[in-house]
């Protein structure tokens, strides 16, 4: 098959969904001679930071001579994205070529009424087929967006997990409550292993707690009493933890804890791969330069300067905690300028009520995801809150900001730029990941 056609297979696979449960990947994986067997991983999963923690640790092993392959997902610049080596994505050629073989493997047990794969495991298989093939000293996995029956819990012994973040995200599979959230997260760690924690608290926290004392688990979690920020501002922070100082370059007071969470992992890797067939070992002063050198596309990041505009990949109620919290902290009592897109299946009015007091102006859009939330219907769910908000000048303490909606991606912020050349105020660009690169690219194409 060819480049196009594999493409062409996979949007229409699209169609099946999600569909957890590991009958069909490990069947799959079989009629591949499982090759997620081969090599030894580390393995994330969690709400959100997955994809920080993971660039951190990808930029430690790189520049201490590690061959990493990483699987990713979503991707938000090309469907090659998902698949990657030392930053390099996989070309159309291995694409082409892998998942030709994968697909053959599918079509078979469709022949054979045994299984009908989705695109995620299909996209699964072949990470780790292009991964062996290429003779990668280990692999970096990520959840797609559970842990217990993700397609990607399928690795071999020779594992080392690590758990982000944990909050309310796509509860229609993992439950409604932390508890059951963070149960189905653990589900990927195996008895005896190693986990690496974000510092999470509370329920996520003694439920952790809870499963690797039952589970002989050694847990090592990143310590946030350990954590002295001495400087921080929308282009990165200056931390010390436990007594060593680290710098990196990624803003958002969340990127602070991901980053000592990926501490924990590359420096925990040595004695978690003891018993490898290759013992993984990063050095200090090489993690200290990985932290400050690594860069995670779409998230807090700064594309221009003047004037300001972020683009956050923030699509669930944590993440839209942190960006508020990252943008009161950094711009006091000043407001915003909004490009504003989200999924009809998200919590709208919880964005809304953390993001609105903050606005000065909004400019709603729709991706090209098919669960968009359409921008006129987005605009005028903002415009219905504020007539109620108005009526209450108590709860409702700013200006209103001005609402509309526009068709494309590259209008929005073109018009969002046009409002902040003249008063000076900074643009966000959030909602959901589904329309960040496209931000990206189309910025890079508009002239000011």
């Amino acid at each position: 098959m060819t480049y196009e056609q594999v493409i062409s297979y996979i949007e229409d696979r699209n169609k099946l969904g999600s569909v957890p449960g590991l009958d069909n990947i490990n069947h799959l994986l079989k009629r591949l001679g499982n090759p997620e067997k081969k090599l030894p991983a580390i393995h994330i999963a969690g709400t959100n930071g997955k994809g920080s923690i993971m660039s951190f640790v990808e930029q430690g092993l790189m520049e201490a001579g590690y061959m990493a392959g990483r699987y990713i997902s979503p991707a938000i610049f090309n469907y090659r994205e998902r698949w990657q080596i030392g930053h390099e994505f996989i070309s159309q050629e291995d694409t082409a070529k892998i998942l030709s073989k994968v697909i053959a493997e599918v079509e078979e047990m469709e022949r054979l009424g045994e299984g009908q794969p989705t695109s995620f495991e299909i996209e699964t298989a072949a990470a780790f087929v292009y991964f062996l093939e290429k003779g990668c000293d280990l692999m970096l996995i990520e959840c797609g967006m559970g842990g217990r029956l993700d397609a990607t819990n399928v690795l071999g012994q020779d594992t080392v997990n690590v758990l982000a973040s944990i909050s309310r995200d796509h509860m229609q599979f993992l439950g409604n409550t932390i508890e059951e959230i963070t149960k189905e997260k653990l589900g990927i760690i195996k008895d005896n292993g190693y986990l690496f924690t974000y510092p999470n608290v509370g329920v996520a926290k003694e439920v952790t707690e809870e499963f690797c004392h039952e589970h002989h688990v050694k847990l090592i979690p990143a310590d946030s009493e350990a954590l002295l920020v001495k400087e921080t501002d929308f282009t990165g922070s200056l931390f010390a933890y436990k007594g060593k100082d680290y710098r990196i370059q990624m803003g958002g007071d969340f990127q602070i804890l991901n980053a000592i969470t990926a501490i924990e992992v590359m420096e925990g890797l040595k004695e978690a791969s003891a018993s490898w067939k290759t013992e993984i070992s990063i050095p200090e002063d090489i993690i200290q330069s990985a932290l400050s050198h690594t860069h995670w596309p779409g998230r807090f990041m700064v594309l221009n300067k003047e004037p300001l505009l972020i683009v956050d990949g923030a699509h669930n109620e944590d993440a839209w905690i942190h960006l508020q919290k990252s943008l009161t902290q950094y711009f006091p009592e000043m407001r915003f300028h909004f490009v504003l897109g989200v999924l009809k299946d998200k919590e709208v009015s919880r964005m809304l009520d953390l993001l609105l007091p903050l606005a000065k102006s909004i400019f709603t859009i729709a991706s090209d995801n098919p669960r968009a939330l359409a921008a006129e219907n987005l605009a005028n769910e903002i415009r219905s809150r504020e007539e109620n908000l108005k009526e209450d000048s108590a709860t409702f303490q700013y200006t209103v900001p001005s609402v509309s909606s526009r068709d494309s991606v590259g209008a929005a912020v073109e018009s969002a730029i046009a409002d902040a050349d003249r008063d000076h105020l900074p643009v966000i660009c959030c909602g959901s990941l589904s329309f960040i690169g496209d931000v990206i690219r189309d910025f890079e194409r508009i002239s000011y």
